[in-house]
């Protein structure tokens, strides 16, 4: 009976493996940013995984072998950018008393890595235009220069608005050939401009 009991807790522990019964298949990761709200964005693989509307806040994730990369953006700052490292979770070397076995079950769920719980990003303020000068007292008025009048016949020259630019966006690759669009000059660490 008694090694009955003990060929079922071996067989549970071998099926289950150690790092998914003590960590799980998810993780939290909490944000923070100076100031405070900025949304954050959470990719993978060139994919949105995950949003934080406003900082400080926090997801939770599957965890993967795969890195995170988290952009964050508030308007009058220069975005910010973290990538969150896949590492190995502690629970992963109890697989050893498994002779390994249960390394695969754990493997096969993302339940042997781990990232960063907590993440502090610091904000720059954008560059802002220096101001331009006033002076200081109108000069006296003079007499208006005579407006030159078209000829009879001559169309009158076109009136062509001008646009405001639109903000710069840069397309960014990964190394595993993921590509995201991103405000600014430059990309996210870990990123390359798009060729």
């Amino acid at each position: 009976m008694a090694r009955s009991r003990a060929i079922i807790v071996a067989c549970s522990i071998l099926l289950s493996g150690c790092a998914s019964i003590f960590e799980g298949t998810t993780q939290q990761i909490s944000v923070n940013t100076t100031p405070a709200g900025a949304r954050c964005t959470f990719w993978k693989n060139g994919g949105l995984i995950a949003d934080i509307p406003s900082t400080p806040g926090a997801v939770t994730i599957r965890k993967s072998k795969d890195d995170l990369f988290i952009v964050c953006d508030k308007p009058g700052y220069v975005s910010a950018s973290f990538v969150n490292r896949s590492g190995l979770a502690m629970a992963t070397f109890a697989n050893i008393l498994t002779a390994g076995l249960a390394w695969a079950v754990d493997s096969s769920r993302g339940a042997d890595n781990k990232y960063q719980g907590e993440v502090n990003l610091a904000l720059v303020p954008a560059a802002t235009p220096a101001p331009v000068e006033q002076p200081r007292a109108a000069p006296a008025p003079t007499a208006p220069e005579p407006v030159p009048q078209p000829r009879a016949g001559t169309p009158a020259p076109a009136q062509v608005p001008v646009a405001a630019p639109a903000p710069q966006q840069i397309e960014c690759t990964a190394s595993d050939g993921s590509r995201i669009r991103v405000a600014g000059s430059g990309c996210p660490a870990g990123w390359a401009v798009a060729r």
